[in-house]
């Protein structure tokens, strides 16, 4: 059988060196000077798939090449089904992946054109808001049909890449020029529909895995990264499959659906990792020799490894960091942290047949995350009620808030009230899927001001009918610049004095006054009280009350007291005193005293004003 390797990039030369040829591929070294070392010199060219001549892909039209019309855009509401354009292609669910061609539509900041002819497909998978895109085809029609059959183990390989882009795609980001956030890996998953061709688009924007008659036959963890891999997914349905759509699987981490970033000309914004898929080689199993790599760890953690699956054949294994050898890692394993190697492509080269067979991972290297802290208020007067929000993102927890006064907390969002005046600097640490964590500090993050703490003082209160000018004053805390009074039926009406003289209607009862005061700090205080206007020479007396303690009438006081001074004595039927007091508005809550009717006088302090006297019934 003749066989063909599939996308020869590099080429790794083992031991004996051809006399035109001086650079060795396995050393780390620039051998021929050229500036490009080992695997990223044309001279060492290396395959990630060795496939038959004669074997082609069970997937019509694999690469996107086949086309009806060019792509024109991303798809939007106004816009055709993009994908429908690739012959044979489908954008297979109200999700709306897309189609991307030299023809047409290649946008700037992608990794494109893709490794294989000018063609690729590209999705969305996000698990936080039930939204997933998948590109799906018929294996079956048109003829001749090429149905999965039940029991047969199959293999598909595909290249992926992962860009990043805002809500609206207007800023597609190149991950080479700079840190992606994404540690997280993507389950990349194939779904089957057995027995019949599915027309397309089917009506979910959900994972197709919880629509009835679909089902996950394999999956790969993939790494986001800028760079294109080839991944591959072997499984055996159990059933005949004519229909297959290829996209996120349900269980898909919830980080993927998007990340605060930062791109080089310093704009912030929310961005999203966009899947990008070319070459769907499906074929036996046996029919397409690889080199499976997966990376697994982080480096934060200290745990980063790659792990290779080399065929049963291969020999002389050797990994490479972004195509420089690192020797002595002649394993199916690599160690990463233990190597002290950072992140990166990692790549197993092995011969197989004769020839250089590769497979790579991508390990994000350890960013730490961004804090985002949100305070809200940050400024006000005490007690200053402030609701704090971790906003750092998905895939990101909180790991410890310092609220600059002692406080800590570990919750993600709460509210904390500042009760003395003063700044406070405000700290927040965070932690990545990844396990790297970063810590900020924001200066005089929180500014509370003294509050106003307004108060009233009125002096005489109560006051009597026949001369009713009270003096008022207002009183508060910190620097008060501003004092507001109304004073209701009194005159003056208004002032915005601090003392001021008012004069009350010469009629018994109770007038409001209110006192807004207002701090060079902004705050402000309203605060009112009640000025009571007395006829001294009045006081009526109830004729029976009930002290047991109900709430109601428990005590003998003044009807309607107004607080005219003066003594209470209470008789019993022999005359004799038992009980007086001098605080009217307290009065007798008939401690001691049986059931019964006793006698009282009430005699005021002020001169000229006649005794009441009277009987008063006891009853509990």
């Amino acid at each position: 059988m003749t066989l063909r390797w599939i996308h020869t990039f590099f080429l790794l030369a083992w031991g004996v060196v051809a006399m035109a040829q001086t650079e060795i591929c396995d050393n780390g070294i620039d051998d021929d000077g050229d500036g490009l070392i080992d695997l990223n010199d044309p001279d060492c060219p290396c395959s990630t798939a060795v496939i038959g001549d004669n074997v082609a892909s069970y997937i019509r039209n694999h690469s996107f090449e086949d086309r009806l019309c060019c792509p024109y855009g991303f798809v939007s509401a106004f816009s055709p089904p993009w994908l429908d354009c690739a012959a044979g292609w489908h954008q297979a669910t109200s999700a709306t992946s897309d189609y991307f061609h030299e023809c047409g539509y290649s946008p700037v900041g992608f990794n494109l054109p893709p490794p294989d002819g000018d063609g690729a497909v590209g999705f969305y998978a996000s698990s936080a808001e039930d939204y997933f895109e998948y590109v799906g085809t018929c294996l079956t029609y048109p003829l001749p049909a090429n149905p999965l059959l039940a029991g047969t183990t199959y293999t598909l390989s595909l290249w992926i890449y992962t860009a990043i882009t805002n809500d609206t795609h207007s800023q597609p980001l190149s991950q080479g020029s700079y840190v992606a956030p994404f540690t997280d890996q993507l389950p990349l998953a194939l779904f089957g529909y057995a027995n019949a061709c599915v027309p397309f688009p089917i009506g979910t924007s959900d994972c197709i895995g919880y629509t009835p008659g679909w089902s996950e036959l394999g999956r790969v963890d993939v790494q986001p990264a800028w760079d294109w891999t080839r991944v591959s997914i072997t499984f055996t349905p159990t059933a005949d499959i004519h229909s297959i759509m290829i996209g996120g699987a349900c269980d898909t981490p919830s980080s993927l659906s998007g990340a605060w970033i930062t791109n080089p000309g310093g704009e912030t914004y929310f961005g999203r990792p966009y899947f990008t898929v070319d070459d769907l080689m499906l074929t036996i199993a046996g029919d397409q020799v690889l080199q499976p790599v997966n990376s697994i760890g982080s480096l934060c953690a200290e745990t980063a490894a790659a792990v290779a699956i080399p065929p049963s054949d291969a020999t002389d294994l050797q990994w490479y960091v972004d195509g420089v050898a690192i020797p002595g890692q002649t394993g199916a394993n690599l160690d990463i942290s233990g190597q002290g190697l950072g992140g990166g492509v990692y790549t197993l080269a092995s011969t197989v047949g004769g020839e250089c067979l590769m497979g790579s991972t991508y390990m994000p290297p350890a960013v730490a995350p961004v804090p985002r802290p949100s305070l809200v208020p940050n400024e006000g007067c005490s007690p200053l009620i402030v609701q704090f929000a971790d906003t750092t993102g998905l895939g990101t927890e909180t790991v410890l808030w310092d609220l600059g006064d002692g406080t800590t907390r570990s919750d993600s969002s709460f509210t904390y009230s500042y009760l003395v005046p003063g700044s406070y600097d405000v700290a927040l640490t965070v932690r990545n899927d990844a396990g790297c964590t970063a810590d900020t500090v924001i200066a005089n993050a929180v500014v509370v001001h003294p509050g106003a703490n307004g108060g009233i003082s009125a002096t005489p209160n109560p006051v009597y009918a026949e001369n009713p000018t009270v003096q008022l004053a207002g009183s508060g805390t910190g620097n008060i610049l501003s004092w507001w009074w109304d004073l209701g039926n009194a005159e003056p009406a208004t002032s915005d004095d601090q003392t001021l003289s008012a004069t009350f209607p010469p009629v018994p009862g109770d007038y409001p006054v209110m006192l807004v005061v207002i701090t060079s700090g902004g705050c402000v205080d309203t605060v009112r009280s009640v000025v009571t206007v007395i006829d001294p020479g009045v006081i009526e007396m109830p004729n029976v009350f009930s002290p047991n303690s109900d709430g109601q009438n428990d005590r003998f006081i003044p009807i309607g007291y107004k607080g005219a001074p003066g003594l209470l004595e209470i008789f019993n039927r022999w005359g004799q005193l038992i009980f007086s007091t001098t605080s009217l508005g307290q009065g007798w809550n008939g401690s001691g005293a049986p059931d019964g009717t006793y006698f009282y006088v009430v005699t005021p302090d002020r001169p000229g004003t006649e005794k009441l006297t009277g009987h008063i019934t006891l009853v509990r």
